[in-house]
């Protein structure tokens, strides 16, 4: 009677997990490194990954869709394209990115301006395109990557830490504004990742003659090869962000380790977020009237 029940319980269980509707996600710069590693952890959990690439896509089984995130039709397109073939999307993670390394004097605007399309206004694009359908579902996340630099500059990434520090800002702000349609924001704060970030770099190409600043540029590249060698793997970091993606009642903030905890700590007298997030509700309320 026991085996037949066991046997019952297991049947039950798998064709129920057939019908469970697949929940769908969006990543951003998904072709290496975090975004890559999230990307292949989301899709053994069993979600509908859409992955987005600039360059050539990789072989894995997603379902890849080009996403310059600077470009309003690539952005339109994609986006449209996602939720006519699956009618929703559950959650969207920003995570393309790139960094711009040199002392600010010598940082291009062109390279300035670009290191913000990329970092902060991209993910405003992605949020304004997904925004309407996730307060239509009344259900909805949005993950965020930033990093250690969003929280405290480091010197030589000035410009990179600043757009950080900008998408930090407007996350707090989103997190209280899509509230009221439980739609839900998380900012991911990650340390030294071994990955190909610095690789993937690029240095400052305005024309400065002072020599400290190549010395600082070729010693921060050389301690951040170090450090990210011996960084977080990157499915480490992608099995974090699938935890808040599955998490009811997800925090503001999450460090990444605990190394960046104390980092953030040093700054952050509320690391999670969470009691600043609840204060700024209900200064948002008390502007509004009341809750919905």
């Amino acid at each position: 009677m026991i085996v037949y029940l066991k046997t019952f319980l297991f049947f039950l269980l798998f064709y129920s997990s057939l019908y469970t509707e697949q929940k769908v996600v969006l990543i951003t710069g998904a072709t290496s490194g975090v975004g890559l590693a999230t990307a292949k952890v989301f899709h053994q959990a069993g979600w509908k990954v859409w992955a987005g690439y600039r360059n050539k896509p990789g072989e894995d089984d997603f379902r890849w869709v080009a996403l310059d995130v600077r470009k309003d039709d690539m952005v339109e397109k994609a986006i449209s394209t996602l939720l006519e073939e699956e009618g929703k999307i559950d959650v969207l993670i920003n995570n393309a990115g790139y960094g711009v390394i040199g002392a600010e004097e010598t940082n291009t605007m062109e390279q300035a301006k670009d290191q913000f399309e990329v970092l902060f206004f991209g993910p405003l694009r992605l949020i304004q395109a997904v925004a309407p359908t996730m307060r239509h579902q009344q259900s909805g996340h949005i993950i965020n990557i930033s990093g250690v630099c969003g929280v405290r500059a480091l010197p030589g990434l000035g410009v990179y830490s600043a757009a950080k520090f900008a998408l930090e800002g407007m996350s707090e702000s989103l997190a209280v504004t899509l509230s009221p349609w439980n739609v839900k924001v998380s900012i991911v704060e990650a340390g030294s990742i071994n990955s190909q970030w610095v690789n993937n770099a690029t240095m400052g190409l305005r024309d400065c003659d002072e020599p400290f600043y190549t010395q600082l540029s070729e010693s921060l590249i050389r301690r951040l090869s170090h450090t990210g060698q011996l960084g977080q793997d990157t499915k480490e970091i992608g099995e974090l962000i699938l935890k808040i993606a599955q998490r009811e009642t997800p925090d503001l903030r999450y460090q990444s380790s605990a190394k960046a905890k104390v980092t953030a700590a040093k700054k952050l007298v509320d690391p999670t977020g969470n009691q600043m997030r609840k204060e700024q509700i209900d200064y948002f309320y008390s502007l509004v009237g009341e809750k919905r």
